[in-house]
C-alpha cells in the first residue's frame, strides 16, 4: 500500500514536470505601465507648442500651462541635462540646493528613458510611436538591419551604413521640431542651440553664454538647448563615482549663476529637465546563451535594460519558455501585441503613427522589473557602470525645475 501511494506521487510529480515543459512559463506578476505620457517630456512640449500657437498632437502639462498663464514670458528658455533624473540628483545635492529647491514636480520621461527617445519626444512634441525613435538602436525593417539611429551604423559595425543612410531622412528625420514649427509660423522667434548628437558643446559656461547672447535679441522666443553631462561620466563612473558628485554638483552651481544673469532680462522663464536617469545594473551577457538558437538576428538591440528580440518564425514558444525560466525573475517578457495593447511607446494621434513602428521593436521585448537589476548584453555590446532604458523608477523620472521673473 505504501509503495502504490509512493508510485501514484511519482507519476503525478512526473507529469506535472512535463507539462511545465510544454507551456510557457507566465510572469509571476502582470506587467504594469507605469509611465503617464499626460504627464511627460512629451505633454511639457506640448506646452511649448500651445503657448506659442502651435496646435499640439497630445495633452499639455497643466502646470506648465499655469505657469505660462500667469507669467506670459516673452522668453522661454528649455535646458535638457543628460542623465540628470531626479532620484540621481535627490541623492548627490542637499536639500538647500538650487536645483532641489527650484524642483517644482517630477515628471515621467517616455519609453524606453534613453537620449535618442526622449531628445525627439522634447523636441517635436511627438511620442515615441509617432516620431519612430524607439530605443539607442532600432531594427529598420525596410533595409531589414538593426540601427544605432544617431550614429548612422549597423550595430556592432563602426562605418557609416549606407542603406541607412539613404532612407534616413524619409524615415528618422521627417518630423518637423518645434523650433521648426514655430518659425515657419513666423509670428515668433526660435532657436535651437547646442543639441546632440550636431553641434554639442560640451562646456557649460558656453551653453549658457550662448543662452545670454540669443536673449538679446528682441521678440518674443523660445530657446532649446542641451548640456551632455552628467550622462557620460555616470556610464562610466556610475553615480557613486567622486567625479558624477563634482560635475553633479558643479551643474548645480552653474545653473544657479547664470539663471541670475538670465533673469536680468524681463519676463523670462527658465525651464530645466532632463532626459533620464541612471542605475547600476547586474549584468549578463547572452551570446552563448541557449535562447540564441531561437532568434534570427543574436544580437539584442533597443537598449540593454529593455532589450529586444527578432525570433524565428514558429520559434516564439520556445523562446519565450526558455527566455521565462532564466530571466523571468529579472524581466517581463511582452509580445510584440503586449507592447501594442499597454501603449508602452505612446498612442498615436490620428493618422500619424510613424510609417515603420509597429515592426521596429522585435517580436519580443524584455522590460526590466522594478525590484531587479539586470541588463542584458549582446556580444557587441559595451561593459559600462550604469546604464538607463530601464522601466525603475531611478530611469523614468526626471524633474521639472522652473526659475522666472
Amino acid at each position: 500500500m505504501i509503495c502504490l501511494k509512493i508510485f501514484i506521487i511519482f507519476i503525478s510529480a512526473l507529469s506535472l514536470i512535463i507539462i511545465s515543459n510544454n507551456i510557457p512559463i507566465e510572469n509571476t506578476s502582470p506587467f504594469k505601465p507605469k509611465i503617464d505620457y499626460d504627464n511627460s517630456l512629451t505633454s511639457l512640449a506640448c506646452s511649448i507648442e500651445k503657448y506659442f500657437g502651435i496646435n499640439p498632437l497630445h495633452k499639455t502639462l497643466p502646470y506648465i500651462d499655469n505657469l505660462f498663464l500667469e507669467k506670459k514670458p516673452e522668453n522661454v528658455i528649455l535646458l535638457l541635462i543628460d542623465g540628470l533624473g531626479s532620484k540621481i540628483m535627490e541623492k548627490i545635492l542637499d536639500k538647500n540646493s538650487f536645483l532641489i529647491k527650484n524642483m517644482k514636480k517630477e515628471i515621467y520621461s517616455v519609453f524606453p528613458p534613453t537620449t535618442a527617445t526622449c531628445l525627439n519626444s522634447i523636441k517635436t512634441g511627438l511620442n515615441p510611436s509617432e516620431h519612430g525613435w524607439l530605443g539607442w538602436s532600432t531594427y529598420v525593417p525596410v533595409i531589414n538591419k538593426i540601427i544605432n539611429l544617431y550614429v548612422n551604423s549597423e550595430k556592432g559595425k563602426r562605418e557609416i551604413d549606407q542603406d541607412f543612410v539613404e532612407i534616413k531622412d524619409k524615415y528618422y528625420y521627417n518630423k518637423k521640431t518645434i523650433t521648426e514649427l514655430i518659425t515657419e509660423k513666423d509670428e515668433y522667434l526660435a532657436f535651437e542651440l547646442n543639441c546632440y548628437p550636431h553641434n554639442v558643446d560640451r562646456n557649460i559656461d558656453t551653453v549658457f553664454q550662448r543662452i545670454l547672447e540669443t536673449l538679446k535679441i528682441k521678440g518674443k522666443k523660445y530657446i532649446f538647448s542641451y548640456y551632455p553631462e552628467p550622462d557620460d561620466i555616470l556610464h562610466i563612473k556610475t553615480h557613486k563615482s567622486q567625479e558624477a558628485i563634482n560635475e553633479i554638483k558643479k551643474i548645480n552651481s552653474k545653473v544657479e549663476k547664470y539663471s541670475k544673469l538670465i533673469l536680468e532680462h524681463e519676463n523670462t522663464m527658465l525651464i530645466i529637465t532632463s532626459d533620464h536617469g541612471h542605475f547600476i545594473p547586474n549584468k549578463k551577457r547572452i551570446t552563448t546563451h541557449k535562447i540564441n538558437q531561437y532568434l534570427r538576428d543574436k544580437r539584442v538591440f533597443i537598449e540593454n535594460r529593455s532589450p529586444a528580440f527578432l525570433v524565428k518564425q514558429g520559434n516564439e514558444q520556445d523562446f519565450a519558455r526558455e527566455f521565462k525560466k532564466d530571466f523571468g525573475k529579472d524581466f517581463y517578457l511582452l509580445s510584440k501585441k503586449e507592447i501594442l495593447d499597454y501603449k508602452l511607446y505612446g498612442e498615436y494621434s490620428e493618422g500619424n503613427k510613424h510609417e515603420l513602428f509597429e515592426n521596429s521593436f522585435g517580436d519580443f521585448m524584455a522590460i526590466s522589473k522594478d525590484s531587479r537589476n539586470k541588463a542584458l548584453l549582446g556580444e557587441t555590446d559595451r561593459n559600462m557602470g550604469s546604464y538607463h532604458g530601464g522601466y525603475s523608477d531611478d530611469e523614468i523620472y526626471i524633474p521639472l525645475i522652473v526659475v522666472s521673473n
